[in-house]
């Protein structure tokens, strides 16, 4: 009995912990990315704007220190195909947030409100690296990305089942999605790419419909992931 009441409070401990990692996992966002954000607002809408370099350079010690929260940061599992370019962005900010801290020691003000402006700039970049332009392409994504990386490796049909209807929810969603106008550009492209992801959406519901084929599935749900992975190269 007594072990029976450990492995119940063990799952019970254990679960929510896992259900964490997992909600983690799944987000399109680096948390000190995020955290950074309060600085850069200081900077872009109150500092540069007022040409205030003292104040540049009282937040000298907050960009230093926010930054290196940022090398430190985990990358998401959601991420993992952007991991490499994450970390040459990374590298890339880094560089001009030293050259902000060598203007806060300087008395060059047009040189410290110039490396600002650049270093706006450059976490605005970090974040487009990580977040997706349309959030419905976000929501998808995060169906799709325990639907392949772990319900259909180890082969759980029902979870299979399940993701498939939702990604068909998550879909109906995308393609009501109008883009703005400075990305008019990619509308065709998008409309194509967007076309045939809904069709392999549809084809994994058919082939979960008519039950556990596993080489249909297999199809399905490679077939889904890769129109995805074509859809998002559009904004890349």
């Amino acid at each position: 009995m007594k072990k029976i009441c450990a492995l119940l409070i063990a799952v019970l401990i254990v679960t929510p912990v896992f259900a964490q990692e997992k909600d983690h996992e799944v987000k399109s966002e680096i948390k000190e990315l995020t955290e950074f954000h309060d600085v850069i607002y200081q900077i872009w809408h109150t500092a540069w704007p007022e040409k205030n370099v003292e104040l540049l350079k009282s937040l000298a010690p907050d960009v230093e220190k926010g930054y290196d929260k940022i090398v430190k940061a985990e990358v998401p599992g959601i991420l993992r195909d952007k991991k490499m370019k994450w970390e040459e962005s990374v590298k890339k900010f880094g560089g001009t947030v030293k050259a902000y801290m060598d203007a806060s020691k300087k008395n060059d003000a047009q040189a410290f409100l110039n490396v600002a402006e650049k270093l706006h700039s450059e976490y605005e970049g970090l974040v487009r690296v990580i977040k997706p332009m349309i959030k419905e392409v976000d929501a998808f994504h995060q169906v799709l990305y325990m639907l392949y990386h772990y319900y259909y490796p180890e082969n759980k049909f029902d979870k299979i089942k399940e993701s498939a209807a939702q990604l068909k929810i998550k879909m109906e969603a995308l393609n009501k999605v109008q883009l703005s106008a400075k990305m008019k550009a990619k509308e065709e492209a998008f409309g194509k790419a967007r076309t045939e992801l809904s069709t392999a959406v549809d084809k994994l519901i058919e082939v979960t419909n008519a039950g556990n084929n596993k080489k249909d599935i297999d199809n399905a749900v490679d077939g889904v992931h890769s129109k995805y992975e074509a859809l998002e190269k559009i904004f890349n």
